[in-house]
């Protein structure tokens, strides 16, 4: 959202210089240590609070009930029917007999018991089973999907609202520096160095200096209220975090590599691939009869106006097979055929946007890494032309519009520097989360997603060291976190028997447990087409030719070979000795240089400044840092 600086003015009052400066103390105030809160529990609290984490959440636990509820066809079903009262008959019997009219009644009673068990449903149960296991795998995996990305709002939010709290310390101190200019303009002016005009000209400077922290306070609130909306709770003490360097991947490709096998929006649709896939199976079961065993008895007594007790059992097989309801059950194998191409496809969308997005992340990390060194030497110069110009004023060496304009150069450097600090900060948590390993890399525990023994592993059970080339020093205990022999077109869940992208035999003999005959007739009197361009059962192929709607290559080792051949393999710059984590870190190219300092921060959206872009009297595009926009869901970097 752009700032409105009349409405600013129009919603503000004028405060004294010390009504500025205690305002800005009270913001900044440093609380007592057992207030702070790190960035690992600002991640917890969100994601034990945030309500897109229950939603998805619940689902889960939904689509378990409805897998127990396909196991329960397996199943006999028993049925008990009962029935008493009185009955009255008069029929051509009760007439030879002479009976009045109405004399012919009495109680009667029956009960029935009937059990049911399906012997064959042409594999209906066994397809509608595997298709909700796949549905469980994909809502399991959707939670995990939301709570990475919930985690980046989490981290995006803290850093926001901690990289806030430095600019608006940074122009309190401006406003301080702009006091002393002020008063030294004043003494030079009161023994006949300086002009009317001089006092005037820092005055203005002054004012202007405390609009811009007027401005900044009004910042860190915007960015406070995201903090609660996202965390749950008002931000405390936040200190500057120590993102886990260790778990980056070595170079580009290898980031590439583990994003295609372990990002969760990519398993996501690998899982709702293979859902499409077992309804397609239990479309064709349309084309076989069902056979049920029937076991029935009846007791009745006095029944249909015939005295006396009646008894009768049966065991009975019974077979209903469909012969003909207009080419529907045809139809629907022909739909659920193009489904899985859609499926299909929307699979390949998600590993293109995760490529580009790994690729968006790792260059956003190094071109801020190569920017530091020199915003830092900037600050330095200008930090020490400032104090130069001040000696030189006193002596009359300079005039005050130099000494203003170091004052606001140094200004503008300071706040570059903190946001670029925080871009490479971000930028490194960015990388982790479209890999998937977000959480496992902050150990924080994933929420609870229910009760499956579908779950997937979870990312802490994989070796880390092997994945990402790296030693697990930095995390306590060490641990895995990505298993580099996970084929991404694989199975969903290597724990389970269940092969989901194994294709049927359709030559397999004819029998009750045997797969479907893809071409065998029957429903509304036709054949399935063997021949249709599009194999719903075929597995994926990685091997497939480059051209617009072929898959891209998941199968890159960690090994240093690349994704593509064109793809060049890059090092990831070791960061800049000068770099102190636990120091204060705005895109030089994204400010407009002013007297006033720098101008507001606003969003691509047009919402709140964020982490996820800035600009400022924008001399060209914004800095993209996320793809997504601020609120949306669900919290996935791919949207339908």
């Amino acid at each position: 959202m752009q700032v409105n600086e009349g409405g600013i003015r129009k919603a503000g009052r004028q405060m004294s210089l010390r009504a500025v400066l205690a305002s800005a103390a009270m913001t900044l105030a440093v609380t007592t240590p057992a207030q702070a809160i790190s960035l690992a529990e600002a991640v917890r609290s969100a994601l034990q609070t945030n309500p897109d984490i229950g939603i998805v959440a619940e689902n889960k636990r939904a689509v378990e009930y409805e897998l127990d509820q396909a196991r329960g066809q397996y199943y006999p079903v028993v049925d008990y029917t009962g029935s008493a009262g009185y009955e009255a008959t008069r029929d051509g019997t009760s007439f030879a007999r002479g009976e009045a009219e109405g004399s012919f009644g009495m109680p009667t009673y029956s009960s029935s018991l009937t059990l049911t068990q399906m012997i064959f449903d042409g594999r209906a149960t066994d397809a509608d089973v595997a298709r909700q296991e796949s549905r469980v795998v994909s809502a399991t995996r959707r939670v995990r999907e939301t709570s990475e990305f919930i985690g980046l709002d989490a981290i995006e939010a803290y850093m926001e609202s901690l990289r806030q709290r430095e600019l608006a310390a940074i122009a309190e101190d401006n406003v301080r520096q702009h006091e002393l200019t002020l008063e030294l303009v004043e003494t030079k002016a009161a023994g006949g160095a300086a002009t009317t005009a001089d006092v005037q000209q820092a005055e203005s400077r002054l004012a202007a200096a405390q609009a811009t922290l007027t401005e900044a306070e009004a910042r860190l609130r915007d960015a406070d209220a995201t903090y609660v909306r996202v965390i749950g709770e008002s931000p405390k003490e936040l200190v500057r975090p120590v993102p886990p360097i260790w778990a980056l991947p070595q170079t580009l490709e290898d980031a590439v590599a583990i994003s295609l096998r372990n990002n969760p929006t990519v398993a996501v649709t690998r899982a709702d691939l293979e859902t499409v896939r077992q309804e397609f199976r239990a479309g064709k079961a349309a084309f076989w009869p069902t056979v049920n065993l029937e076991l029935n008895g009846n007791a009745a007594r006095n029944e249909d106006g015939s005295r006396g007790a009646d008894l009768s059992a049966s065991a009975l097989i019974r077979v209903n097979y469909n012969l003909y309801r207009g080419g529907r059950d045809s139809n629907r194998v022909q739909e659920l055929i193009h489904r899985i191409g859609e499926a299909r496809q929307r699979h390949n969308r998600a590993l293109r946007l995760t490529e580009e997005e790994m690729r968006l992340a790792w260059n956003a990390l190094t071109s801020s890494r190569d920017r530091l060194a020199a915003q830092r030497r900037e600050v330095e110069a200008n930090d020490r032309v400032r104090e130069t110009y001040r000696q030189q004023f006193n002596v009359g060496g300079r005039n005050l519009l130099e000494l203003l304009d170091a004052e606001n150069e140094l200004f503008i450097a300071k706040g570059n520097l903190v946001t670029t600090e925080f871009l490479e900060l971000f930028s490194i948590y960015r990388i982790l989360a479209t890999g998937g390993v977000l959480m496992a890399a902050l150990d924080v525990p994933q929420i609870g997603e229910g009760r499956s023994e579908l779950d997937p592993r979870p990312p802490e059970g994989v070796n880390l060291e092997r994945s990402f080339g790296a030693t697990s020093g930095g995390r306590p205990g060490g641990g895995d976190i990505l298993d580099p022999d996970l084929d991404p077109l694989g199975p969903l869940d290597s724990t389970q028997g269940l092969d989901p992208l194994a294709p049927l035999d359709p030559n397999a003999p004819l029998d009750p447990l045997a797969p479907l005959d893809p071409n065998a007739s029957g429903g509304s009197g036709g054949t399935l087409d063997p021949n249709a361009p599009l194999d719903p059962l075929a597995p994926l192929d990685p091997n497939a030719p480059l051209d617009p709607l072929a898959p891209l290559d998941p199968n890159a080792s960690l090994d240093g070979i690349p994704v593509e051949p064109v793809v060049r393999t890059e090092a990831l710059p070791p960061p800049t000795p000068t770099a102190q984590l636990d120091g204060p870190v705005v895109d030089a190219n994204s400010y407009k240089s002013t007297l006033q300092g720098p101008p507001s921060f606003t969003s691509d959206d047009g919402r709140s400044a964020g982490m996820r872009s800035y600009q400022a009297e924008p001399i060209g595009p914004p800095v993209s840092i996320l793809t997504r926009a601020v609120g949306e869901t669900p919290y996935s970097l791919f949207d339908e």
